[in-house]
Order: structure tokens, then sequence, then C-alpha cells
């Protein structure tokens, strides 16, 4: 073996690999490996099926000693209805392989498929098969989840162009504060904000209807799914349009309650992860119309940079500074190997007390100045 195939690899370069090895051109797939889901096409009808899998690992995205089984069950469909909606999808179906350890009881299984379908219900997806199996260590979920579109109605991660405005939905840094809440050992809380912050982690809401929307709005022109922080999902979007990007930091929609942890709201937006909120980009022409048709009781959205011609991600610290290149400090299963504590590890280590209060000082001003659409 060489020394240039034992060379550390990342997540983003096997999907790379692997959507190389397996590219087809079977008239019947539209998109195949690299997006949020796959699409394709039933011979002579318009609908498109999207078609997105993802696997959750106990002791590497979740511990059952922090998380409730039916929180789990939740979550794991959750991941895959994000993938659906960053597509524009209207999701459907799923199906759910689950590998079992010795020793896990009936009520946990039981609690885990009720999580599930509760959710499920909520999106008109209905479980119609899957698989069981044991597993010599910890618990290995699966979930395949079908959606519906129309071939004009799907938005995938190509289609950026330089001075598109990008967007998000919701609030960034909720999920990792409520993971930095974990490891603090606060499993559950009476402040509402650090409740708050378990739940995003815990059991997301995935923004199928704010998705479904804006792909059908004909306004957007691409989007993806934000679910390992800002910083590693921003390059992704740019790597598929073939642009950079700026990312204006005193837009960011914080979650700046956790600064009176002494944790820097801002890292957590850029780094965390596990938001599953949407990133999209818009015709700066298109905005105004964008804010005025969109529907209200949907997560708001924020304009957060722009792409741009020159390659690479940087950050505008403040309103006129120079950009500077954004670190990549968001999640990358192999980039990252191990167990929970690894996206702990990645995450800002807290401020000292002083700099906690000036923070949440920090934090307080630029909410009130972020251009919510």
């Amino acid at each position: 073996m060489s020394a240039r195939s034992r060379r550390p690899f990342t997540e983003d370069q096997i999907i790379r690999l692997l959507a190389s090895r397996f590219a087809t051109a079977d008239a019947l797939i539209e998109m195949g490996i690299g997006d949020d889901a796959a699409v394709f096409r039933s011979a002579g009808v318009r609908q498109r099926w999207v078609v997105t899998t993802d696997m959750l690992v106990e002791n590497v995205d979740f511990r059952r000693d922090w998380v409730r089984a039916d929180e789990i069950g939740h979550k794991s469909l959750a991941a895959n209805l994000s993938d659906l909606a960053a597509m524009g999808a209207l999701p459907r179906f799923c199906t759910v392989a689950l590998a079992l350890p010795p020793g896990i009881e009936k009520n946990w299984v039981m609690s885990f498929f009720r999580g599930l379908a509760a959710l499920g219900r909520r999106h008109d997806t209905a479980v119609v098969g899957g698989d069981l199996s044991a597993s010599p260590s910890g618990i290995l979920i699966c979930i395949t989840a079908l959606g519906a579109a129309t071939k004009r109605g799907i938005l995938y991660r190509s289609g950026g162009m330089p001075g598109d405005l990008l967007c998000v939905t919701g609030t960034l840094g909720k999920a990792a504060a409520g993971l930095k809440l974990l490891f603090a050992g606060t499993r559950r809380s009476r402040k509402r904000w650090e409740s708050l912050a378990l739940a995003a982690l815990r059991t997301p809401e995935p923004r199928c209807a704010a998705g479904i929307w804006l792909a059908r709005s004909g306004l957007v022109r691409c989007m993806m799914d934000l679910s390992d922080g800002l910083s590693a999902d921003v390059p992704r979007l740019c790597r598929a349009s073939g642009t950079g990007a700026e990312i204006y930091a005193w837009c960011l929609p914080v979650f700046r309650e956790c600064a009176e942890r002494g944790w820097d709201p801002y890292s957590l937006a850029l780094h965390g992860g596990e938001d599953f909120e949407l990133l999209f980009a818009v015709r700066p022409q298109k905005l105004e119309v964008l804010k005025q048709r969109y529907p209200r009781g949907l997560p708001p959205l924020t304009v957060v940079g722009a792409l741009t011609e020159r390659g690479g991600v940087r950050i505008v610290k403040t309103p006129g500074s120079r950009p500077e290149p954004l670190p990549l400090e968001g999640f990358d299963h192999f980039r990252h190997p191990g167990d929970c504590a690894t996206r702990q590890a990645r995450l800002p280590i807290p401020a000292h007390r002083g700099a906690a209060r000036r923070i949440r000082h920090l934090a307080a001003d630029t909410f009130g100045r972020i251009p919510a659409v």
C-alpha cells in the first residue's frame, strides 16, 4: 500500500470519489451522488422521486444516556426529511433499518418507533418497510426516505451565481448550544433558553414547508440543508455552483442566549452544525419579491452573505472590513473520527466570565441589526 493511499481522507473526498466511480448515463436518473438527495423520474410521467438515506450510529451521533428512545426516533427521521426539504420535495414514504445490541428492551424499540411515527404523521410520511438485525456493540439506524416533486419544483446545490445573496432559515447555533449543555452535565433545565437548545438538538424540526415553498416560488437558484455548520456546508454549495462566498458575521441569526454560559454564539452559528435549517441563494433583485410573498408562520429568513466569483469562502467580521478565510471547522465524520466527544472538541472553548459579558452585549447589539427577510 502506497503512502498516498494511507493519507487521511475527509467525508467530502469520499463522496466525490463515489460520485465519479458510480456515475451513470441512465436517462431516468436526474441527480445521483453529491447533493442532499438523489432524483429519478418514472418513465412517461412528470413526477420525480427524490431519495435520501441517513445513518445514525450510537456514540457517534447520539448517546442513550443523553437522549430518550422516542427522541432518537424523531431525530433519525428528521435528518432525512431535512434533506427532502432542501430539494423542495414533499415527503411520502420511508424505510427503517435498525441493528440492535444485546440487552435492548422491547420498550426501547417501541418508544423509538413511536417518536419516529409521530414526526412521520405530522409530515404525512409513512413507514413502508425496513430491516432488523443484531449489532455486536451499539445501535445502528439507517433510514431511507422518498419524496415527490415535479421537475421544475426541485432545487439542487448547483445553480448559484456570483452576486446572489445567501440566506438561511431560523436560528443558527441552537443545537450546538444544546450539545454543550449535555457535555456540561445539563440534561434537563427550567431555563427557557436551555430547554430550547436541548430540544433543538434532540428533536429538530425539519423545514419541509419552507423548503417546498422556496423551491416552488421560482425565486431561489439553489438550496441545501445545514447539518454540519455553515463553515462546512457553504463550501459544498459553492463547489456545486462553481462560486466562492463571503459570510457577513454581523448578519448571522445567532442564538444569543447561550452567551449567558460564556459561549460565543457566532462560533456556534458558524461551526456547530445539526441545525437542520436551510441555506439558499437568491438574486438580489428578487429579494423584495421573496420578502413580500414568503408566507407568515414559516421560519424567518435572514441574509447572511453572498456568492462571489473568487473561489473559497471568506468571512467579513464587520461592515467594510477585509474578508478573511473562513476556517473549515464544521463537522466531518472522517476529519473528526471517534465518538460524540469529537463534536464537543471542535466547538469553541467557553470564554472566561469577563469575556462572557462582552459577548452577551455584542450578541444583543448585533442581533438587533440582522437584515431579516
